[in-house]
């Protein structure tokens, strides 16, 4: 892969450029290798994608700043700021770039480029399926091209006719003073064609349709993390393409463990003789059991770490840690032999405990309460 270059040599400005610098500079270059004035060029639809990043991170305050201070590794670190997307298709770029000047060129070329709509799922994983990956099988509504028109929405032996008003072009030049816009053809919704027989089985050439996808999770993902499936979305009117399938993935909370990062914590309690003398107890691990080696005065709050016994790293070899934290279990009730011993063990360690000693009567009473 070609190393990125400096987004502020790729807009040809100075690193303390100011916002309207910064799109000003955009604007005449994106204009210059914009995919309606360059058809069928890569090398211009490169320069496009490559001004359009640029621009989404310097425009900004908190992505340019992590990028003078990271470079590119901080500004696709994926912390969430705006304009931080980078997988973007050409039609997606396109898009940005007229939300922000409008739509400057004819209408062939952008009905290309449309997509179909994004679909949103949201897939919920175990804390098990993390640690060890998986792969699922999910069924998703989209829609797709009707088999009775194949997906031109006309009726079955029939097919749509070059709009009268457009002429196919799919947009109208509208004047209003000096100022003159190109705006989608109210007759035809931007198609360039209209259509005489609906279909009498789908929408506009499109139906409703079950599919399913197989999804691989990978061992180490994070909680929200987002997986794209490009094309899996529903299908556009007309020809264009599909949109994606973006996959929200959500961790299920667990019973025992806890998630911090790539460590797991928990909560193992143990009995006062085993804290103060110390033991070799058993530790349920996310994965398997494990022997651990308690030592003796060990405190309630203290934490043990069982180095690699948590999360895979996503991004690289080796696990996280399990941090137990130890617990010391009084029991809720004590026999009176019970209490003796703990009685004489307080006296030996110089504190005195006067527990209240309950006569038979008290007992007999206590029956009726």
């Amino acid at each position: 892969m070609p190393e990125k270059r400096d987004y502020y040599e790729v807009l040809g400005v100075e690193k303390n450029a100011d916002a309207q610098e910064l799109k000003k500079a955009y604007r005449k270059l994106a204009m210059k290798y914009h995919p309606d004035q360059n058809p069928d060029d890569d090398q211009a639809a490169e320069k496009f994608k490559e001004l359009t990043e640029a621009y989404k991170v310097l425009s900004n305050e908190e992505s340019r700043a992590r990028y003078d201070r990271f470079g590119h590794q901080g500004a696709s670190s994926g912390n969430g700021y705006p304009g931080m997307d980078f997988d973007m298709d050409l039609g997606s770029m396109t898009d940005f770039f007229e939300s922000i000047f409008g739509s400057m060129f004819g209408g062939a070329q952008r009905r290309r480029t449309r997509r179909g709509s994004d679909l949103q799922y949201d897939l919920t994983v175990t804390l098990e399926q993390v640690v060890s990956g998986a792969d699922l099988r999910i069924t998703i509504p989209r829609a797709m091209p009707c088999d009775d028109c194949g997906g031109s929405g006309a009726q079955k032996g029939t097919t749509p006719t070059q709009c009268p008003r457009c002429n196919g072009h799919g947009q109208v030049r509208l004047q209003q003073g000096i100022f003159v816009m190109n705006s989608p053809c109210p007759t035809c919704s931007g198609a360039g064609k209209v259509i005489q027989e609906p279909c009498p089985h789908c929408d506009s050439g499109l139906v409703e349709k079950e599919e399913e996808f197989n999804i691989t999770i990978p061992p180490g993902i994070e909680d929200g993390k987002v997986k794209v499936i490009r094309g899996a979305g529903d299908h556009g009117r007309n020809g264009v393409p599909p949109g994606d399938l973006n996959i929200h993935v959500q961790v299920a909370r667990h019973e025992i463990f806890e998630r911090a990062g790539d460590d797991l914590l928990c909560e193992r309690s143990i009995t006062f003789p085993q804290a103060a003398l110390g033991d070799d107890i058993e530790i349920e691990t996310i994965d398997s059991k494990v022997k651990m080696k308690v030592k003796p005065a060990t405190r309630a709050g203290q934490v043990y770490v069982l180095r690699g016994k948590g999360v895979p790293h996503f991004h690289g070899n080796g696990r996280g840690d399990l941090r137990v934290r130890m617990d010391i279990d009084v029991p809720a009730k004590l026999t009176d032999a019970q209490v003796d011993l703990i009685e004489k063990l307080g006296t030996e360690l110089g504190t005195v405990v006067h527990q209240k000693r309950h006569s038979l009567v008290d007992k007999v009473k206590s029956l009726f309460d």
